[in-house]
């Protein structure tokens, strides 16, 4: 069956979404610059031909598993993107993109969690679920996209 992402582990769903999110930016005429080593939660780079560079960092998830970025690779920024590549098996590959600006505590689609007294790290969160699909439409690439420098 074509897109059987269930039969994927983690590092190939992980490669395909960075892949995946790199060709919808070249398909939208923007320049795309690999970053050789992940050490800075950057994947890669875009510029258009007349903007500025945008830094972005992918995250693939199947259903409605939960994505993050550690507050400290986050950057607040309008050019931070963070692409989110999502898998449903049976269904082509979607694409969302929010700008580090979009965390502003507006919805409960993006959420900042400091896990105060926790193990975990603080993170900026995309929470995913059925109720929230409506909201994540508004982060559709090809609408996203037409706004960036």
């Amino acid at each position: 069956m074509r897109y059987a992402w269930s039969s994927l582990n983690r590092l190939q769903k992980g490669t395909y979404g960075e892949y995946f999110a790199k060709m919808e930016f070249a398909m939208y005429g923007f320049e795309v610059y690999t970053a050789e080593v992940d050490d800075r939660g950057i994947d890669f780079v875009v510029r258009r031909a007349r903007g500025d560079f945008l830094e972005v960092q992918v995250k693939t998830v199947t259903g409605t598993n939960l994505a993050y970025v550690n507050a400290d690779k986050f950057k607040a920024s309008a050019e931070y993107l963070v692409a989110l590549v999502r898998l449903s098996d049976g269904e082509a590959p979607k694409l969302f993109v929010f700008r580090g600006t979009d965390w502003d505590g507006s919805n409960d689609l993006l959420v900042f969690n400091s896990y105060e007294d926790k193990k975990s790290a603080p993170a900026y969160e995309v929470h995913l679920a059925k109720s929230r699909d409506e909201l994540l439409e508004r982060y559709a690439f090809d609408a996203v996209v037409a706004q960036l420098p």
